[in-house]
């Protein structure tokens, strides 16, 4: 008899269990489909891409169940924590900026603050930077910077690069305030917390907020909960700084270039120079979104955006670091893109085209195969609803109200009957201990996103795919009255186009991000900037010295390679959970950033 702990009955009583068993538990119960009856709830589990895309596109009989996005609802209700007809008139107000000419900011500020990022890596060293601690919280910092500056117009600079800025607006006219001139911004209240830390110590003590009720954490007797409390203040006051502001830049006329999220959520709640100057008259009609509601959707921008992209940047980082080969063949593929060019003669429209549409888009599409930013998307039945059908193979199922439905984007990312899938590169020793044992979909392959046009050598191959890309993208990305079912626009038209609900990173149908693109340009373009001059590798410190790698032969390095590989994909594998996005908590994997043509392994 097999212990308790290792009965899938048990495995599934854990809350990430989608992350722990990921396909093993459909697989084990040779279904695609399963239902969890407690006394309490039935839980509807799906990784079925087709029973997938018919709950995504009918909203109104498989909706999101707020009650569980309550936490995101910290500074005022948003177009991710509402439902039916306020969540239309929220999406309807808030998506106008999220447009191609406004993506080419994003790529600009992205392109900026990848090269400060590696600048402070390398550390003034020529050929290698030091053993890198905080990869992980730098691309976090990184991902804030650009959303602040492209988003909402607040720059922040890595220290040391404060000159790179002025070139930045000379090539791209990306306009913005400094950090400091929001710190002292109308409404910024008294603290001594600048705009970047008061976020960064929000997110970093989110789970106490969470917990506890804001107004008794500051009598609670531990640090961590008065810093909470007073992050949550600051960040507060930032925000409310930010949107007093652009008021103020309304009521004057001023313009500002760029994506600018607050302007386009102020003008898109109906305030205009006449409705500032009229504040006080009665007579006005309600305004669309409340002040409150405004600075709920800045909020939740900033939070699902930054961490969105920023976690995409460095598991790419790490994925890549473990596959060599992998990270050779984007290079090359970046050297056909780029040529010789330098980073300031980049262009969005030409070049982001040729990197989705090859192995960089290849990189991120199988980086989020694997880790999506969430591992299951919430849907329910409401208790008060009818019943509604399903079409599970060829069969007509019943599912009734007061279900809670879980569509398991890890199970259906993984599942080999949409996957292509090949043999498992190393069967003695799994990526997964029970999951897809038999094939090769727990590993990083980029590779199996290219088709043939992209492989080939020349990126202009699938220039006209790309295309269809970008106008599915705007044509399907905001209809307000029908879904957004473009697979293109969650991967490339010139890569691999699993069916529809087969791959769900971002969601699919009328509930699909909002921000998917954004964090594609951003993505894309740091790694751009790192992969075309740079490689990066596992460091290796805990096994031998720099001046040991050098004595080594080949096969020893490669032996010391394994070692820390196999520890590095037992971190991402045990480490990993979510509080709103999936990342790796407690524990870190260390890199080293090489200089091309000075790499140690591989």
């Amino acid at each position: 008899m097999l212990p308790i702990r290792d009965a899938l009955w048990f495995r599934l009583l854990s809350v990430d269990w989608p992350w722990r068993t990921q396909f093993s538990a459909f697989h084990e119960l040779a279904a695609d489909n399963f239902l969890i009856v407690s006394p309490a709830k039935i839980f509807f589990n799906t990784a079925d891409a087709a029973v997938i895309d018919q709950i995504v596109t009918r909203r109104n009989d498989f909706p999101k169940p707020v009650e569980v996005y309550g936490s995101l609802d910290l500074y005022g209700k948003n177009v991710v924590t509402t439902e039916g007809s306020l969540w239309k008139h929220h999406r309807k107000t808030v998506s106008p900026p999220f447009n191609e000419k406004n993506n080419r900011m994003v790529w600009i500020e992205s392109l900026r603050q990848a090269q400060s990022m590696v600048k402070a890596w390398m550390a003034d060293q020529p050929e290698s930077s030091p053993t890198l601690l905080t990869v992980a919280d730098d691309c976090m910092k990184l991902s804030l910077y650009v959303i602040s500056c492209a988003g909402f117009g607040v720059s922040v600079n890595w220290s040391g690069v404060e000159n790179q800025r002025e070139q930045s607006l000379a090539n791209g006219h990306v306009s913005s305030n400094t950090e400091k001139e929001t710190k002292k911004s109308k409404g910024s209240g008294d603290h001594e917390m600048s705009y970047v830390d008061a976020l960064h110590s929000l997110l970093h003590n989110i789970l106490w907020i969470l917990v506890f009720p804001i107004g008794l954490l500051k009598w609670l007797p531990f640090e961590a909960s008065k810093r909470s409390y007073t992050s949550y203040i600051a960040w507060g006051d930032h925000l409310r700084a930010l949107f007093n502001n652009k008021k103020d830049d309304i009521a004057t006329g001023k313009a500002q270039e760029g994506m600018d999220l607050m302007g386009f959520l102020l003008k898109g709640a109906g305030v205009t120079p006449d409705s500032v100057e009229r504040t006080s008259d009665k007579s006005q009609s309600k305004p669309l979104l409340s002040d409150t509601e405004i600075m709920g959707n800045a909020f939740v921008f900033l939070l699902a955006g930054h961490e969105t992209a920023a976690n995409s940047i460095h598991f790419s980082l790490l994925y890549l670091a473990l596959h060599p080969s992998s990270q050779r063949r984007l290079q090359r593929s970046l050297d056909r893109i780029f040529g010789s060019r330098p980073i300031s003669e980049w262009d969005y429209e030409k070049d982001f085209t040729a990197l989705f549409s090859t192995m960089a888009g290849a990189v991120l599409a199988e980086q989020l195969r694997l880790i999506p930013p969430v591992p299951a998307i919430p849907k329910c039945i409401p208790a008060n609803s009818a019943p509604q059908t399903l079409v599970m193979g060829n069969q007509k199922h019943t599912i009734p109200p007061a279900t809670y439905i879980n569509v398991v984007a890890l199970a259906a990312h993984r599942n080999p009957k949409t996957w292509p899938a090949g043999p498992p590169s190393d069967p003695e020793n799994p990526v997964h201990p029970t999951s897809n044992r038999d094939n090769d979909l727990e590993e990083f392959k980029p590779e199996r996103w290219l088709r043939e046009t992209t492989k080939a050598s020349d990126p202009a191959a699938a220039t006209a795919a790309a295309a269809a890309t970008t106008a599915d993208h705007e044509k399907d990305a905001f209809t307000e009255d029908a879904p957004n079912t473009a697979t293109g626009t969650n991967a490339s038209h010139a890569l691999h186009r699993p069916p529809r609900g087969a791959y769900i990173p971002f969601s699919e149908g009328y509930r699909a991000c909002l921000g998917r693109r954004f964090a594609q340009v951003e993505v894309l373009a740091v790694l751009a900037v790192i992969f075309k001059d740079f490689s990066v590798e596992l460091a290796v410190d805990k096994y031998a010295s720099d001046e040991a790698v050098a004595g080594m032969s080949g096969e020893e390095r490669q032996r010391v390679y394994g070692t820390v590989s196999r520890e590095a994909r037992e971190t991402m594998r045990e480490k990993m959970s979510q509080i709103f996005t999936m990342q790796i908590r407690g524990e870190r994997v260390e890199v080293r950033v090489m200089r091309r043509g000075r790499e140690r392994f591989g």
